[in-house]
């Protein structure tokens, strides 16, 4: 069996972030993270500009759906909410790491990777259609990957036509429209998406030697699970416990140390007044004791005088 897995991961967006998704989960977020703009690759060490293969730039894409969503309506005739799925994102990775991509010593797994490049360009636009508006590929991370931007066109009534381009989507709504329960709706989505993983493995990947599957997780009895799990509970509360404590000691110690500094150059500055002023007082007695000696000098030259003698013999 192949160690190397294929990658497919599909998303939507909105102009706004879902409720408990991160602040860059937008179509603005994506988009400029795919278009490789300044700030928005944060975990990119060093991020190169992407290479188009399709289309237009990712954010001119990302501007087209921003416009879509002010015209888009739901199925009640409601302005489309902020956070409603106006853009798919696809992420297709290559599983080899880059530095053998890039050996020259193997210069097969560059011809390899280029012809998985172009099937997998050329399955995203049988897949996705006219509504497929741009591809790029990503050669600054561990492993390659393409990123492709699919828009959903209007219905006559103004609503995104996903059941056009996502599977899961369409297999959502024809379940609602049969009146299945919500455990039906949900095994028939995940069933949709499934098969587009399927798709994806035949027209692509299987030609590559890449595996459907990766490895599965290892399964766990119920009890040893849920033992585990509130142990890493525990050991979060702990972690977190401690971060706090050692935080607050942190403050402790630095104003400890803040009032010791203070303290101690005031004393300083107290020390340095003090000798300030005894300096300034010894130089008024050395003043005083000079003057003092002048005078002595003169009152004994006069008397010398007085008595016919030279002053000093």
């Amino acid at each position: 069996m192949s160690t190397q897995s294929q990658f497919l991961h599909i998303s939507l967006y909105g102009v706004a972030p879902r409720k408990g998704a991160p602040e860059w989960a937008t179509v603005d977020g994506i988009t400029r993270e795919g278009a490789r703009a300044a700030g928005a690759a944060r975990h990119v060490p060093y991020p190169t500009a992407p290479t188009l293969l399709f289309g237009v730039s990712p954010l001119d894409v990302g501007i087209l759906a921003t416009e879509r969503a002010a015209q888009a309506r739901d199925t009640k005739g409601r302005r489309l909410r902020r956070d409603g799925a106006v853009l798919m994102a696809a992420v297709l990775s290559y599983p080899v790491p880059r530095t053998l991509v890039e050996d020259r010593n193997a210069p097969d797994a560059a011809d390899c990777y280029g012809a998985w490049r172009d099937a997998a360009l050329a399955w995203c636009r049988s897949r996705f259609g006219d509504t497929l508006l741009s591809v790029v590929e990503h050669r600054d991370e561990d492993y390659c990957h393409l990123h492709a931007y699919a828009v959903p066109s209007l219905t006559p009534t103004n609503c995104l036509d996903w059941e056009a381009i996502h599977p899961g989507r369409a297999a959502l709504r024809r379940a609602e429209a049969e009146r299945k329960g919500k455990t039906e709706q949900r095994a028939d989505y995940l069933a949709a998406m499934r098969a587009l993983q399927d798709d994806y493995h035949v027209r692509v990947s299987r030609g590559f030697g890449h595996a459907r599957l990766g490895p599965k997780r290892t399964r766990l009895q119920r009890t040893l699970y849920l033992a585990e799990r509130d142990a890493a509970r525990r050991r979060t509360a702990l972690e977190q416990t401690y971060d706090a404590a050692r935080a607050r000691l942190r403050e402790v110690v630095e104003a400890e140390v803040r009032q010791d500094f203070l303290t101690v150059l005031a004393e300083a500055k107290q020390r340095l007044r003090t000798l300030a002023e005894a300096r300034a007082d010894d130089r008024d007695r050395i003043a005083e004791l000079s003057a003092a000696y002048s005078s002595l000098q003169d009152e004994v030259a006069s008397l010398c005088d007085d008595l016919g003698k030279p002053y000093g013999h």
